[in-house]
């Protein structure tokens, strides 16, 4: 029978400890929500941004086919019908997820975001007013992204000049494309 020494017993539990930590620490349920985390804000962000997409351009489709093919598309655009209610059903899904974790700034911008595109008129016959109708969507997801750039720290803050500098340098050559 061996014995060992109070200094190599105590290694061994600390050694086991901090990897038994590490994996806890890792460790994260498939059905147990997290919330508050940056991670699950992103994803939550994430989801209702390709949710609206989605949306608006199934919304797209729709009134461009029907705009196009009048009467002839109605049949078609019944057959896509169980597909845009999943979309929507997808959409407010989403919203819940920011509803659940987001801040406030960032709420606010997505209830705008699903106002704008819940506005969208599928039966538009007017292109113009289509036309506003999206690009008021289009400044919805705008103003929902930079809310979440700004809720993740993603936007340069007041005290980091060189990382602000490089940014706006960075979009005038983006916008001068």
């Amino acid at each position: 029978m061996t014995f060992t020494t109070s200094g190599v017993a105590a290694a061994g539990i600390k050694a086991t400890g901090s990897v038994s930590a590490a994996l806890i620490g890792r460790y994260r349920p498939t059905g147990v929500p997290r919330l508050g985390s940056k991670e699950d804000r992103a994803e939550a962000y994430r989801r209702l941004l390709d949710a609206s997409s989605r949306s608006f351009h199934y919304a797209y489709q729709f009134s461009h086919l029907q705009g196009e093919a009048g009467r002839a598309a109605h049949k078609l655009l019944l057959g896509r019908l169980p597909q845009a209610w999943e979309v929507s059903s997808e959409l407010i899904g989403a919203l819940h997820g920011v509803r659940l974790c987001g801040t406030v700034p960032v709420i606010a911008a997505a209830e705008g975001l699903i106002t704008a595109t819940g506005n969208l008129e599928l039966n538009e016959r007017d292109g113009v007013r289509f036309q506003q109708q999206a690009e008021a969507v289009v400044a919805a997801q705008d103003a929902f992204l930079d809310a979440c750039r700004e809720d993740l720290a993603y936007a340069a803050r007041w005290w980091q000049p060189a990382r602000r500098y490089k940014e706006r340098r960075f979009l005038r050559a983006q916008s001068g494309r």
